[in-house]
C-alpha cells in the first residue's frame, strides 16, 4: 500500500496535504521531518500569496535580523526569496536580486511576515490578497513564557485576516499550524477544540485524521527520515529517555507517562469545583480529582467559561497549585490536565 503521506525519501509530502478538503492543517510531530520547509516551498513553488506568522515579535525580530535566520534561504539558489522590514514588526516576502555590490533588491512580493501579537492590535486590516496563513511554532519549545489568551488571539487573527470572503462565496483562509512539541498544553488547540482529536489520534497511532469539519491533523512518524536522524551525534549522545530524545525521535508527549494520570471511581468524592461543563473536580481524603464527569446541583461550584470567570477560579482556589506541586491532584486523561494547567497558570 503506498503512503501519500511521505515522499520516497520520507519528508512529508506537502502538495498531498494541500490537496486535502481542509481549511485549518495541523502538523505536530518530530523534528526535521519536512514541516517548515516543506510547507514554505509548497508556498514558493505555486506562488501563493501568504502570511508567515510567529507567536511574538521578539521570534519576528529574530527570524529577520539577518540574512542568514531567514526561513527562506534553504531554497536558494531555486528561489530567492527574503524578508524585508517594512515596519518595526512587520516584514514583506520578496524575491531579490544582488545588486553590483551584493546588495538585495527587491523584487516580486509573496507576502508578509508578521507575529500574532502584532495582528491583535491591527483594525481595519484588509486580508483579502492572502489565501495562506502559516503559522510556525504555534506551539512554543518548553519553558518559553506564554499567555493564555494566545487561543483567542488567533482566533480574532484567522477572522482579522479572512474577512468576509465565504460570504461572498470563496474559499475559507486557509491556515497551517506548525509545531515540534512534547507539550499538549496549548491554548491554540484548546480554542480550536483539537485536544481530544489530537489526544485520540495518539492512542490509536493514527498519523492522519480529516475531521468532518474540515481539519486535517498530521503527526508525523516518519521512520525512513528517524532512522538516519538517530545516528546524528547528538541523538546518540543523548538519552533514549530524556524529554527531547521523546519529541525529536518518538513524537512523545512529555508526561504521556504521567503519576498524574489515574483513573479514580468518584465514590466518597465531594464536589469542589467545575469549569465551563468541561472539566470536575472532586474533594477526597487524599486531595483532589479532576476529571470530566460533572456533579448535579452545587451552582455555587461552578465557574463559567469567560475570562472572568477563569480568574476567579484561579483565584479561589489558589490552593490547587500547592496540592499540584504536592501531587496530590490526579486527573482522568490529558486534556483534563492542559485545562487544569492553562486556568492555573502551570507551565
Amino acid at each position: 500500500m503506498v503512503n501519500n503521506l511521505y515522499t520516497p525519501e520520507g519528508w512529508l509530502n506537502i502538495p498531498y496535504l494541500a490537496d486535502q478538503p481542509a481549511w485549518l492543517i495541523v502538523i505536530i510531530g518530530k523534528r526535521q521531518v519536512g514541516k517548515t520547509y516543506g510547507v514554505l516551498k509548497y508556498m514558493l513553488d505555486n506562488d501563493i500569496y501568504h502570511i508567515l506568522l510567529r507567536r511574538t515579535t521578539a521570534e519576528l525580530d529574530t527570524i529577520s535580523a539577518s540574512p542568514d535566520l531567514n526561513p527562506y534561504k534553504v531554497f536558494e539558489p531555486e528561489h530567492k526569496t527574503g524578508l524585508f522590514k517594512q515596519a518595526k514588526k512587520l516584514c514583506r516576502i520578496c524575491d531579490y536580486s544582488l545588486d553590483g555590490d551584493d546588495k538585495a533588491i527587491e523584487g516580486t512580493q509573496r507576502g508578509i511576515a508578521t507575529s500574532l501579537a502584532e495582528i491583535a492590535h491591527i483594525r481595519g486590516f484588509n486580508g483579502d490578497s492572502f489565501t495562506d496563513i502559516v503559522f510556525d511554532e504555534f506551539i512554543p519549545e518548553k519553558g518559553v513564557i506564554t499567555r493564555r489568551t494566545e487561543g483567542d488571539a488567533f482566533l480574532n487573527a484567522y477572522v482579522t485576516i479572512s474577512g468576509n470572503r465565504e460570504l461572498a462565496g470563496r474559499p475559507p483562509l486557509r491556515a497551517w499550524l506548525l509545531a515540534n512539541t512534547n507539550n499538549i498544553n496549548s491554548a491554540i488547540l484548546e480554542a480550536l477544540n483539537l485536544t481530544d482529536d489530537v489526544l485520540y489520534m495518539r492512542r490509536k497511532g493514527r498519523e492522519e485524521l480529516l475531521t468532518d469539519k474540515g481539519v486535517l491533523i498530521v503527526q508525523p512518524d516518519s521512520q525512513r527520515v528517524i532512522s538516519q536522524r538517530k545516528e546524528t551525534a547528538l541523538m546518540k549522545q543523548i538519552s533514549n529517555k530524556s524529554d527531547f530524545y521523546g519529541m525529536a525521535i518518538e513524537n512523545a508527549w512529555s508526561y504521556d507517562d504521567s503519576p498524574y494520570i489515574k483513573n479514580m471511581p468518584l465514590k466518597g468524592m465531594q464536589p469542589a469545583w467545575g469549569y465551563d461543563d468541561s472539566i470536575f473536580a472532586w474533594k477526597h481524603p487524599g486531595g483532589y480529582y479532576v476529571c470530566r464527569a460533572p456533579f448535579r446541583g452545587h451552582s455555587d461550584c461552578k465557574y463559567e467559561g469567560s475570562r472572568t470567570d477563569r480568574e476567579r477560579l484561579a483565584i479561589e482556589w489558589s490552593i490547587m497549585k500547592p496540592y499540584y506541586y504536592a501531587a496530590c491532584i490526579s486527573f482522568s486523561d490529558l486534556r483534563t490536565l492542559a485545562i487544569f494547567k492553562t486556568i492555573f497558570n502551570i507551565d
